[in-house]
């Protein structure tokens, strides 16, 4: 299960008593020949490339220059087992620094190779040439290093420091990799004075997760400017208190990999975050918050220029959003403002929370990030005389929120929510105009996002509509077992924005998918241009045939549904750790009118089936019945009702998809009489 733990960073839930010292798991450059025969010797879980012996890292705040900085140091050792692990022989870290307050720095690094020759270890050290940055973005460069003369067998070993001046970074761990991990050990300790906020994340079990108290004792150096002729001056001082510590300890850890059906991997992967909330050195003053209550991060967030400050500004769209507010339906009036800024604005495929840049120049741009179209959306909304309101989320990809931590890092991402009369309410985005208004982008769809304003409150992110797709066949069975007639597919809801594309598009994709299949140039009826349409289905007309043996048979076995169908099951694992997380549930149903050859009688049909899954999770029904003389109805429907299945559920739907494809697939008997 997923274990979601809150830490306040203070004296008040911690554990009686001092906490015991504790040896460290792993001390830098002790490798002998007999501990690395002996490593060497342990098979390496799932026969992985390469595998993390010991991972150790360790966090604290000591005094320095005029205030505190965070200290984290980090000691790993890893063996490589073959050529496709040389890669884990680079290692990343990523540093912060901004203009004002300095940046993070490394030291102390060190680094060696071992090689295990008989009895004989060697052992070659890091070289300065093995070791460069670069620069990520405007705040964060990447340090890199990479170990010398890797090669299978080798085990490598490397420690630094990392020194920070921002007490609000305070370093993340993560206990899982892509390879095994034998050994992953995380400790921090935290004077009484700083707090902070801690999630938790993990599906395996933690060996230790301890917490404690110990004495906190540092120096610092605070500096002067003296007074009237006096020089300036330094003063060293001593500072002494109580720290909170706390200890992880996660063993024997698989290699961590992506499943079908998952968000993004730190949703799954073990691993401790934190976020500074809080700073009071003395008892007798107000402490400091630096991350508070939902309500406050809220009204900072609206005070800020490029959110709050964003939605009162002018834009040349103002006016005649202001025509749509005679509309008399809130609805028609809320999805004509989308339509609008559609028609104005293309997005750059950048999520974000704050705009990039004021709404004129958006619009004379034509082009804006996410933030940018959906918060002048919010403000055209207004202008209409709508009640419209900012909604932040995390998308699919930046992993679920933990609604419990109120950490505005977590959101990456916005959208527009309008109240509608009896308590009604609509979710829009003006990033995808394939998608019908109501429907938010399936990589939004992520739980739970926060309102904001006066009503401030978390608010479903449920699909409005499912994914679906239906297939309506009319075919015609030859003597010689040839297929032939009218195919209509209609994409509905979800389905419908992923095949909103020109109709030679979706005769090229639903070739691919039914190679066996021929298509005829049948000229295409009215209803094949609906993919223009954002609030119509897309419906695809096709005159196709499966060509037969091309001989007449006494007796011919025919599954139409599975020449047919797309259908297939992403469960092919046996077992499964982690939740399946569908962003829209599928919906899919097939109806064939068949006809059937002069001379020819079904002898045998599939038994009709119904199943269904546990905890009202989603049915499949299935039967085959004759449909007047000649003729055969095949009906096939299978529905998930819901978006989420834990790993318990599992079996039950990998079985519910094999079953369900089992019956589609056997086969209708035909005799000739």
């Amino acid at each position: 299960m997923l274990r979601r733990q809150l830490l306040l960073v203070g004296l008040a839930g911690a554990t009686t008593g001092l906490a015991r010292a504790q040896e460290a798991p792993l001390k830098f450059g002790k490798l002998d020949a007999r501990e690395a025969a002996a490593l060497l010797a342990q098979p390496t879980p799932d026969s992985a490339a390469a595998e993390v012996l010991c991972d150790f890292g360790q966090s604290r705040i000591r005094g320095k220059q005029d205030g505190f900085e965070l200290r984290f140091e980090r000691t790993a050792r890893l063996l490589i087992r073959r050529s496709e692990g040389y890669e884990h022989a680079t290692v990343r870290v990523v540093l912060y620094h901004d203009k004002e307050n300095g940046r993070e720095q490394i030291s102390q690094l060190k680094g060696f190779t071992y090689h295990l020759a008989g009895t004989q270890l060697s052992k070659e050290p890091l070289k300065t040439e093995a070791v460069f940055s670069r620069k990520l973005d405007e705040n964060h460069d990447e340090y890199a290093f990479t170990l010398p003369n890797v090669r299978a067998g080798a085990i490598l070993e490397f420690t630094y420091l990392l020194t920070s001046p921002f007490l609000f970074n305070l370093q993340d761990w993560r206990f899982q990799h892509d390879i095994p991990v034998r050994w992953s050990e995380y400790r921090v300790a935290i004077p009484s004075f700083y707090t902070y906020k801690e999630m938790t994340r993990t599906y395996l079990p933690f060996t230790v997760n301890e917490t404690g108290i110990e004495q906190y004792r540092t120096s610092y150096q605070q500096s002067g400017n003296g007074f009237g002729t006096s020089p300036a001056y330094a003063e060293n001082l001593t500072l002494t208190a109580q720290a909170l510590t706390r200890r992880w300890v996660l063993k024997n850890a698989p290699s961590f990999h992506q499943e079908a059906l998952m968000t993004t991997e730190r949703d799954y992967m073990s691993r401790v975050d934190f976020e500074l909330e809080r700073i009071q050195f003395d008892a007798s003053r107000d402490p400091v918050f630096q991350v508070g209550t939902w309500a406050q991060i809220e009204a900072q967030l609206l005070r800020h220029a490029d959110f709050g400050g964003f939605l009162e500004r002018d834009s040349p769209l103002q006016a005649r959003a202001g025509t749509l507010s005679v509309q008399p339906d809130p609805t028609a009036r809320a999805k004509a403002v989308r339509q609008l800024l559609l028609e104005s604005v293309a997005y750059n495929s950048t999520p974000a929370l704050y705009a990039s840049t004021p709404p004129r120049r958006v619009l004379e741009l034509r082009q804006g990030n996410a933030a940018d179209l959906n918060l002048l959306l919010v403000a055209l909304l207004r202008q209409a005389g709508l009640d419209a309101q900012p909604l932040l989320l995390s998308t699919r990809g930046n992993g679920r929120i933990q609604t419990e931590l109120p950490m505005l890092s977590q959101f990456n991402y916005v959208v527009a929510h309008v109240a509608l009369p009896g308590g009604k309410e609509l979710l829009l985005d003006a990033t995808d105009a394939s998608l019908t208004a109501g429907l938010l982008p399936a990589g939004c769809l992520n739980e739970q996002g926060r309102l904001l304003g006066p009503k401030g409150r978390w608010v479903s992110l449920a699909p409005a509509a499912p994914h679906f797709v239906y297939t309506q066949a009319k075919l015609v069975l030859a003597p010689t077992g040839e297929l032939s007639g009218t195919i209509r597919q209609e994409y509905s809801g979800y389905a419908a924005a992923e095949h909103r594309q020109p109709v030679a598009t979706l005769r090229q994709q639903w070739q691919k998918n039914h190679p066996d299949w021929q298509l005829d140039q049948a000229p295409l009826p009215a209803a094949a241009v609906a993919e223009t349409d954002a609030n119509s289905p897309v419906v695809l007309h096709l005159q196709a045939r499966l060509p037969g043996p091309e001989s007449s048979a006494p007796t011919m076995y025919l599954r139409p549904l599975q020449a047919l169908s797309e259908l297939s099951n992403p469960f092919r694992a046996a077992t499964r750790m982690y939740p399946v997380d569908f962003a829209v549930a599928p919906r899919l149903e097939q109806h064939l009118e068949l006809t059937l050859p002069a001379g020819y009688t079904a002898t045998a049909l599939p038994a009709s089936m119904q199943l269904a899954l546990p905890n009202n999770g989603g049915k499949f029904v299935f039967q085959t019945t004759p449909n007047g003389p000649g003729q055969l109805l095949v009906v096939s429907r299978l529905q998930l009702t819901k978006t989420r299945y834990s790993a318990q559920e599992y079996q039950a739907l990998r079985e519910f998809y094999t079953k369900a494809l089992a019956k589609i697939a056997e086969p209708i008997v035909l005799q000739r009489q």
